[in-house]
């Protein structure tokens, strides 16, 4: 049987001269630059290059994979695509012959990843090469034509031998199909028609958590970043790309805007100016005049987008003792699941209807694109209210 395992190593200069060792890699699944395993341990290495090791029959092959992780990583995802399909090709007494003139689906899907990142959707493109790299795999294809509306099935049919949700396989056939759109593929034919699911309840914070949570925090700037998610509901993204020069002081208000000098764009191109509570302004106030420089409100400390709120918020929670212990994150890597970013998000919104705003300024506030967006978050508000009209009742 053909080895087809690609390992992505990392050839470094270490004090000890030239050696490889295995690449790291992050728990969002990304190669972290220039750091590898040594005996267990991460050790980073600036100076050195990737390389991709193989085999041709039982001799190892190590291919340059060039300097940068990222196109590293994508480099291994094409090759092992490459072997599994020559390898099933071979078995069925087929000979793959690589076509410069036909879309290569590793080629196009490099691609597909880089425009959502020049986009600004980081979050997006990591969710894009997670369903389309598990795709690939399922299928074995090589070139784009080749694809047909049994593979769209056989991959679904593998994400529920695998116990993923109805959700989950929504979500990765959706990926999925906007990738075969970018391939230029005839979606409609290929995927008529989404697998469904029970669409769940917007989750919310409660007043205890936030309590609790915020009393934990003793860095400003950390609790600045979280009052701002829940006190204006933006994206994460939004956040991550606020600038000072977005808030305007005089008028109390914020802008959502796009930031092209990095690469961002906000979700359906709708800008918007958000009304700052009271305290958050004031707050905002104290700790920019105790630090006048820099550019991003949520920023490093060498005043970089910091792409690890999230982690950030893992990391609190858990000192706080706030983690639920019951949860898969919880038992597999000490990271509750019940606490996520985009649920500062649906708290806030969820906070302005109860406190009686209509539908069309939520929206407006939040930046959604319909009404339809904005309804969902208004079951766990109606809740609240169903259950302090029924305390009111005398039952006896």
């Amino acid at each position: 049987m053909a080895n087809k395992k690609v390992v992505l190593v990392r050839l470094c200069k270490t004090e000890k001269g030239w050696r490889r060792y295995p690449a790291a890699v992050g728990k969002n699944g990304r190669i972290k630059p220039n750091f590898v395993i040594v005996n267990g341990q991460e050790r980073e290495f600036k100076e050195g290059r990737y390389q991709l090791r193989t085999y041709e029959g039982t001799r190892m092959v190590y291919k340059d994979a060039g300097e940068n992780a990222a196109a590293a990583q994508t480099a291994r995802t094409k090759t092992e695509h490459l072997l599994e399909a020559k390898a099933s090709a071979k078995e069925a007494g087929v000979k793959i012959e690589e076509m410069p003139g036909r879309l290569s689906l590793a080629r196009e899907l490099n691609h597909f990843i880089q425009a959502a990142e020049d986009r600004g959707s980081n979050v997006a493109a990591a969710v894009y090469r997670t369903a389309a790299d598990e795709f690939l795999k399922t299928v074995g294809k090589v070139y784009a034509d080749e694809i047909t509306s049994e593979d769209v099935l056989r991959y679904q049919r593998a994400l529920r031998k695998r116990g993923c949700s109805q959700r989950t396989i929504h979500n990765r056939h959706a990926s999925v199909v906007a990738f075969l759109r970018f391939c230029k593929l005839d979606v409609k034919e290929l995927a008529p028609s989404r697998p469904k699911f029970e669409k769940t309840v917007p989750e919310v914070y409660s007043a205890e958590e936030l309590k609790t949570f915020f009393e934990s925090i003793k860095d400003d700037h950390i609790y600045l970043i979280f009052e701002l998610l829940l006190k204006t509901g933006l994206r994460d993204q939004e956040a991550v790309y606020l600038t000072w020069n977005d808030i305007d002081f005089v008028s109390g208000t914020l802008k959502v805007r796009s930031k092209p000098e990095y690469k961002f764009q906000i979700k359906d191109k709708e800008e918007r100016d958000i009304p700052i509570p009271a305290d958050l302004l004031k707050r905002f106030k104290e700790y920019r005049e105790q630090h006048p420089n820099g550019r991003l409100v949520t920023g490093t400390r060498t005043d970089h987008p910091n792409r690890k709120l999230l982690r950030t918020l893992k990391r609190q929670v858990k000192a706080a003792g706030m983690n639920c212990g019951q949860c898969s994150g919880c038992k597999e890597h000490k990271e509750c699941e019940r606490w996520f970013l985009h649920k500062f998000r649906a708290t806030c919104i969820t906070k302005l209807l109860r406190s009686g705003m209509d539908l069309r300024t939520v929206m407006k506030f939040s930046g959604h694109s319909d009404l339809d967006s904005v309804m969902r978050y208004l079951s766990p508000a109606a809740d609240a209210a169903i259950k302090a009209q029924i305390e009111t009742v005398v039952w006896m």
